[in-house]
Parts: structure tokens; C-alpha cells; sequence
């Protein structure tokens, strides 16, 4: 069971970021899933839903061309997965909120994922918003 959550995982960040393949969502989120992050309301202005996760996923993908994710650490325990992925793209579209500037971006960022009946039925994710906007060049570096 914990090998299979740690799948479903792989396919969101392979499918879903990486190839846009967002109808994969529908598969792999419950009906009713929800995403408590306060970052994708705040940064993409999405609902919290499956339709939410969905723009969210466009959105970062039209906003950094060439985008990479890797999964860097993966740990699951009972109904839920931890994972650490690594991320690289070019901001060369809307992102946040900030016009294309061109600039590479790399970033790690941490999401917390429950199941219920072999879906994701609730997420969180922490990424250093900070960090991104001084790669682009928003936010003096210290």
C-alpha cells in the first residue's frame, strides 16, 4: 500500500508538472479532495478543489517553460506521504503574479499528502515564495 501511494505521488509531480497531462488529476485525486496550502490561494488564486490543483498545475507550467520536478525524498507512513521535490524552469510567462522576466528558477518545496481509498484526499505544500521572487528579481537578494 505505502509503494502505491509513493507511485501516485511520482505520477502527479511525471504527469501532471511535468508533461501538463492535468486530466490525470480526475485518476488520482478524490472527489473530494482538498489542498490546504495557503500558497496556491495566495500566489495562483485557486480554489481548493481537484478544478483548483488543475489550474494551479497550468499555471506553474505556463509560467516556467523547460519545468523539471524531481522527486528528491519521498517517506510514507499509514495514510500519509511526505515528499521533497526539486524544481527548475524558466520564467518566461505569468507567475505569481510577476511578468515574464526570463531568469531561471530553482526551487525545493515540501508536500504532505493524505489517502483515502487509494487516492489523494487532502494535500499541503510549503515552498519559500521569498526565495522565488529574488531569483526573479522582485525581491532584493539580502
Amino acid at each position: 500500500m505505502l509503494e502505491m501511494q509513493k507511485d501516485v505521488i511520482r505520477r502527479i509531480v511525471r504527469e501532471v508538472f511535468e508533461q501538463g497531462n492535468v486530466e490525470v488529476v480526475d485518476e488520482l485525486l478524490a472527489e473530494d479532495f482538498v489542498d490546504h496550502s495557503l500558497q496556491h490561494a495566495r500566489f495562483f488564486s485557486t480554489a481548493s478543489d481537484r478544478e483548483g490543483f488543475k489550474q494551479m498545475a497550468l499555471m506553474a507550467r505556463n509560467g516556467l517553460s523547460g519545468l523539471k520536478a524531481e522527486l528528491d525524498l519521498v517517506v510514507a507512513e499509514g495514510d500519509l506521504v511526505a515528499a521533497r521535490v526539486l524544481a527548475t524552469g524558466v520564467h518566461d510567462g505569468p507567475l505569481m503574479g510577476v511578468p515574464p522576466t526570463g531568469k531561471p528558477v530553482d526551487l525545493a518545496d515540501f508536500h504532505y499528502f493524505r489517502f483515502k481509498n487509494g487516492k489523494v484526499s487532502e494535500h499541503w505544500n510549503q515552498f519559500n515564495a521569498l526565495e522565488v521572487m529574488q531569483q526573479l528579481g522582485v525581491v532584493p537578494q539580502p
